[in-house]
Parts: C-alpha cells; sequence; structure tokens
C-alpha cells in the first residue's frame, strides 16, 4: 500500500479542518450566531489563542467596527475592546497612527478580511505564542471566504424557506468541493490535470455546460488553460489572452484583483458586459477570483448554466470556494516543487563534494605514496649508509663516547622518519584487514611515549581505499596530538560502524586544555586538519576537553553510496 507524502498529509489536514468547520456554520440563522460560530471556529481551526471576529468597515485607512466577537482558548478571559482593536491593527484590518496603542502582546498576528461581492464586511484575526505556518495563513484565508458566503445568506434566512434551502445546499456542495479537492489533488499527476479534474467536479456541482480556469501570467495577460471540462478546441480558440492590472476598470481585473463576482445572461446582462457572452460565444457566464492568500492567480470561470435563468449567487459561492481550494492546492504544490528543486540542487551539491573529495584523497594518497617512495629509497638507504660509516669510524680508533652519541642520533632520526613514513602510507593499508591492522600499529607506537593504547573496532569489510585512508589520516592525526602535547599515560581508540557512516571516539586521561583557546595553542593544526577533514567528507567533528580532565575527539563521516 503507498505511504502519503507529508504534502498529502498537510493537505488533507487542513482540508479536513475546513470541512469541519463548514459544517459547523451550516446551521447558524443569523449574523450574530454565525459570528459567534466563526470566532470559536477560527481557534481550532488555526489552533491559536485568542480570536476575533469584527463586523463593519474594516481596511488599513479606516478604524472602525460596528460589533465583535471575541474568544480565548482553554478558557481564558477574551480579549477586551482595546485588545480586540490592537489584534485588529496587528493583522493590517484597521490603520495604525502615531497615536494608537501599541499591541500589548508581541506574539504572531494573522488575518483575514470578510467580504462579499466586492465590500468589506469585517474581519477575522487570530494569534497565538508560535509562528503561523504558510498554510495555516492559506485556511484562514479559505474559511473567512465560507464565513462571508454564511454572513451574506444569512440576512436573507428570513425572507423565504427556498432561499434558505438555497443557501444551504450551497453550504453543502461549497464543503463538497472541499472534500474532492484533497482527493484531486492526490490523484492528479500535475497541477494541470488537478485543474482539469477539479473542473469537472465544480461544473457538476453548479450545472455548468462549461468550466475552465484562467491563469495571470508574470506580465499581466490572463491566459486560459487548456484542459477545463468540456473545454474543446473550437472554444479554445474563440479565447484570447486578456489584459489585467490592479486599479484597472476592466471586467477581468475587477475580478482577479477587487474579487468582484461576475454574473451575466443574455435575458439579463448589463450593456458594458454584453461583448463578452458574444465573444465567448455562451448564453450565461459566471466569474470569480481564484487567488491564494493576497496572491492573485486569475480567476475560475463557467459558462452555459443548465438552470433556467442563468447561474445564481448560490453557484458563484460555490466556484469562489473553489477558487480559494484551488489557490491553496496550487501554493502547496508550488512549495513542494521548490522544495524538489532545493532537494535536486542540494544532492548535485552534495555530488560534486564528494567527486572533490574524491578526487583531492586520491591526488593526496599519490603524493603520500610518491613521497613514501622517495623517503625510502633515499633518505633511509642514506642514513643506512651513515650507520656502516660510523661502524667503519669506530674500528679506526675514533672516540667511542663521540661516535656513540653519533650513533644514537642516527638511530633517533631513522626511527623518527620510518614513524613518518608510516604515518603518512602505512604499507598494510591497501590488505582486506589493512585499516584495523594499521590503526593496532600505529596505537603500538605511543607505547615509546610511555601511554598505554586501548583499541576497539568494529569495521565494514567493503570500504574504499579512500575512505580507508581518510579515517586512518583522522586517527593518526589525533594520535599524534596525544602523543607530542597530552602528557597522558592511557588513550582509549574506538571506532565502529554507526548511522550510515564510521564514527571514530579517541579519548585520552592526559592534562586537557581550554578548547576556546586551541587555535592559539603552538602545535595544534591537527585539530583544525580533523575537523576540515570530516566536514569535507560530508560527517561531523566534536572536540571536548577541561585542563586535567583529559581530551575526547569524535568524528563521524557517511559510508559511500
Amino acid at each position: 500500500m503507498a505511504t502519503a507524502s507529508p504534502f498529502d498529509a498537510a493537505l488533507r489536514d487542513v482540508l479536513d479542518r475546513l470541512h469541519a468547520a463548514s459544517r459547523e456554520l451550516e446551521g447558524a440563522r443569523d449574523a450574530t450566531e454565525v459570528a459567534q460560530r466563526a470566532t470559536d471556529l477560527a481557534l481550532t481551526l488555526t489552533r491559536s489563542a485568542k480570536s476575533v471576529v469584527a463586523l463593519g468597515r474594516l481596511s488599513r485607512t479606516f478604524e472602525r467596527y460596528d460589533r465583535f466577537f471575541a474568544r480565548s482558548a482553554h478558557d481564558a478571559k477574551a480579549p477586551n475592546e482595546r485588545e480586540v482593536g490592537e489584534l485588529l491593527a496587528a493583522a493590517g484590518l484597521l490603520g495604525q497612527t502615531e497615536t494608537s496603542p501599541r499591541p500589548l502582546s508581541q506574539w504572531p498576528v494573522i488575518g483575514a478580511v470578510l467580504r462579499t461581492h466586492g465590500q468589506v464586511i469585517g474581519g477575522v484575526a487570530v494569534t497565538r505564542p508560535a509562528e503561523y505556518s504558510e498554510t495555516e495563513r492559506l485556511a484562514l484565508g479559505v474559511f473567512a471566504a465560507q464565513v462571508s458566503m454564511a454572513l451574506a445568506g444569512s440576512s436573507r434566512w428570513d425572507e423565504t424557506w427556498q432561499s434558505l434551502e438555497r443557501v444551504e445546499r450551497a453550504h453543502e456542495q461549497a464543503v463538497q468541493v472541499l472534500t474532492t479537492v484533497s482527493s484531486h489533488a492526490v490523484k492528479g499527476k500535475n497541477l494541470a490535470d488537478f485543474y482539469s479534474r477539479l473542473a469537472r467536479t465544480v461544473g457538476e456541482l453548479v450545472g455548468a455546460g462549461r468550466v475552465l480556469f484562467w491563469r495571470l501570467d508574470g506580465s499581466g495577460m490572463l491566459n486560459p488553460i487548456a484542459g477545463g471540462y468540456n473545454i474543446d478546441s473550437n472554444f479554445m480558440a474563440r479565447l484570447k489572452p486578456t489584459p489585467c492590472a490592479p486599479g484597472s476598470d476592466a471586467l477581468a481585473s475587477r475580478v482577479v484583483y477587487n474579487d468582484y463576482v461576475f454574473r451575466a445572461s443574455k435575458t439579463d446582462v448589463p450593456p458594458e458586459h454584453d461583448y463578452v457572452l458574444e465573444v465567448l460565444g455562451v448564453e450565461n457566464a459566471t466569474s470569480v477570483p481564484w487567488r491564494a492568500g493576497g496572491e492573485r492567480l486569475g480567476l475560475v470561470a463557467a459558462y452555459d448554466s443548465a438552470r433556467e435563468g442563468g447561474f445564481s449567487r448560490e453557484d458563484a459561492w460555490v466556484l469562489q470556494k473553489a477558487g480559494l481550494a484551488a489557490g491553496l492546492v496550487t501554493r502547496l504544490w508550488q512549495s513542494q516543487d521548490e522544495l524538489r528543486r532545493s532537494v535536486e540542487r542540494l544532492t548535485k551539491v552534495d555530488s560534486a563534494r564528494q567527486l572533490l573529495l574524491k578526487n583531492m584523497t586520491t591526488v593526496v594518497e599519490k603524493e603520500r605514496k610518491r613521497f613514501v617512495a622517495e623517503l625510502h629509497d633515499d633518505a633511509l638507504q642514506k642514513l643506512t649508509a651513515a650507520e656502516l660509516e660510523a661502524a667503519r669510524l669506530e674500528r679506526e680508533g675514533i672516540d667511542p663516547a663521540a661516535l656513540s652519541r653519533f650513533r644514537e642520533l642516527l638511530n633517533q632520526t631513522e626511527t623518527a622518519l620510518r614513524r613518518l613514513v608510516f604515518d603518512v602510507r602505512p604499507p598494510a593499508l591497501e590488505n582486506p584487514d589493512g585499516l584495523a591492522q594499521s590503526i593496532r600499529d600505529r596505537a603500538a607506537m605511543l607505547g615509546a611515549s610511555g601511554v598505554t593504547p586501548q583499541v576497539t573496532l568494529d569495521l565494514p569489510a567493503d570500504m574504499s581505499l579512500d575512505l580507508k585512508a581518510m579515517l586512518f589520516r583522522q586517527v593518526a592525526e589525533a594520535l599524534g596530538n596525544v602523543e607530542r602535547h597530552s602528557k597522558a599515560t592511557k588513550v582509549e581508540v574506538s571506532l565502529r560502524s554507526a548511522d550510515g557512516g564510521i564514527e571514530g571516539i579517541i579519548r585520552d586521561n592526559g592534562r586537557g586544555f581550554v578548547v576556546a583557546e586551541r587555535t592559539n595553542l603552538p602545535g595544534h593544526l591537527g585539530l583544525l586538519a580533523l575537523r576540515e577533514r570530516a566536514l569535507m567528507a560530508g560527517g561531523r567533528y566534536s572536540i571536548e576537553s577541561k585542563p586535567g580532565q583529559g581530551t575526547t575527539v569524535e568524528f563521524w563521516v557517511p559510508l559511500e553510496q
């Protein structure tokens, strides 16, 4: 059975909460009850600490609202009128002046406008200690649209029972849109396929002959998206890109940027809109904005209603809900694509890093091998010749004490050079068990400095020579620091497989030091090499030390994939 992706789970969670909130709004009988329920539902939907629904004229340039409804979670004290004003102002729903009081709380605040037929009728705002995600912001915008529709419908419930039934049916259809959006988002192969599936569902719900999404591009042109419901090539041929801009009086601009809901029929159409039906070749049409929060994506249009008299206001509400839900899915899908591209870029960067490390390691190992060969064939051979010459001079009667000091110096030099040869390129490293043997041999050399080693190794058998060489360099560098600086009597060396890589720990009982001052300690450039080598391999490194308490070096590098 396929496992749902985090994207699918997040989308379903948001839509499930919206679904539940929409159901709760259905039973409200008047504007007061709608607002009261919306205040409670906003807390649940966004998991907030405080919520406010204000009714009246709200905008950045007006500081007035007629009524407000406020709630706090967990039976806490509800916000008072002053706090309501601050909350609405922080959400950008009321204007701020130099004399306006500063918000009492520094919690994050988000809000959404309540709007019907292009007119602002109120706003909803919520706050909590934690930051809001983009998904929660979009969810609040969709919920605000649902509240707006419920408020607009509530004023007609007392007129006729028939109007009540229409509104309730519109709510049910809007809820159905939310439910099907979740299914289409999961089943859709891409955004175009998702729009096609959603267009069919919406068309069937509102009784439309055709449904089409129009997308706003970066140049300010509104373009039809192929693959709508019952949109054939002949119909698409009649459609042309339409200019669309904020502040324009053009019909498309008003729908996209001013949230204008357009409805027209040949039997009842304003003269200024008659050309729209003529160009499209349809009997009636309705269009609503398609947006994701404050981002304007375009519009959603339905044509040729199967009902007498054309599309109703309730049909437009359902279409508006589809536009808002489609905006939410579009934004989430785009975020997922951006995340996927980021992951691909990071994967390429990581591959390039691994290739660079491999090339660097290969070059360094070749140079080490050449250096060892030359050192062995030249310097060590000459030291051997010098020792033979010293023996000859001793036979000829040279001062024995001076000659003994000379021979001791030669022995020390040869020992140091042979240790250098081992550290640079241990001869056993290329053998199947060469890494373990090389580490044990290097640890055994500590005995000459009075340090007792304890070695624990649990290594995979299929590591590359490059990885083995790097691991040996890490251990040798750490042991060299113990040997030269620690004054330790014991050292523990551990290498084991862990978390898809190799973890190394080198712990001594030496004199330790202040880690923050390590860059100022002479001879401690090896610690920098340890860190840089681990990070370059895509791993990690840490060091812990205190004066008188020894030193622990830890590193982890990933196994090659």
